[in-house]
């Protein structure tokens, strides 16, 4: 279990890092923080808090849909939420060290940024400790409807780029923080989740991975 929660956290810093070095390559941001840095832009709030908000949207709907068992689904996933906002921000400092002097480096920094992202998912995935809202949200969406989770997952990444553009869209009157990046992120991050799930798998053979 200590090994289980150890991967687990290692898996959401490095998904805050690979999210944050994407957005700070300049090139927009990955989905899950789209409509946070159309907020942010609004407010002096940080993008961790709204990335926290966004994971208890989910979770909200995720209730809604499958009201069984709420005291362990929150016990389970909001002070992961919470967690997740706070990392957020530490790596979102740490890598807005990091800045790219020309538009090849700003490609190679989302790339890079996109391999962790990837990292994190299959770190996350791998420990099978507990699960953010949004992939709750749509486990239940499978469990009551039906469905295939890739679909449904990136049903809901097209829901939050679609409210990211809305909102920037009335406040600014143009499209923010959904660029270059936000596209590599979206199409590399799986496969190289799918990568890592497999290394992980190696390293420990007995704890194998879900696909």
């Amino acid at each position: 279990m200590i090994l289980r929660f150890l991967i687990f956290f290692f898996g959401l810093c490095i998904l805050s890092l690979g999210i944050a070095t994407v957005t700070n390559a300049g090139l927009g941001t990955g989905t899950v923080s789209a409509v946070a840095f159309v907020l942010n832009h609004i407010t002096d709030l940080s993008m961790g808090f709204f990335v926290c908000l966004t994971n208890i949207f989910f979770f909200v709907l995720q209730i809604i849909v499958d009201p069984r068992s709420i005291f362990q689904k929150a016990l389970r996933q909001l002070p992961i939420c919470c967690v997740f906002g706070f990392v957020f921000d530490v790596a979102l400092w740490v890598s807005g060290h990091v800045v790219p002097q020309n538009y090849i480096q700003q490609v190679l920094m989302a790339f890079a940024g996109s391999v962790l992202t990837g990292l994190g998912i299959a770190s996350m995935v791998f420990a099978r400790l507990a699960i953010l809202p949004p992939e709750g949200f749509v486990l239940a969406l499978m469990n009551r409807f039906g469905g295939s989770f890739g679909t449904l997952r990136m049903s809901v990444d097209i829901f939050l780029l679609a409210c990211a553009v809305a909102i920037s869209l009335v406040a600014f009157g143009t499209v923010i923080g959904i660029r270059e990046g936000t596209l590599i992120t979206a199409v590399c991050s799986g496969p190289i989740a799918k990568l890592f799930l497999k290394v992980w798998g190696r390293l420990f053979p007995k704890h194998r991975p879900i696909d």
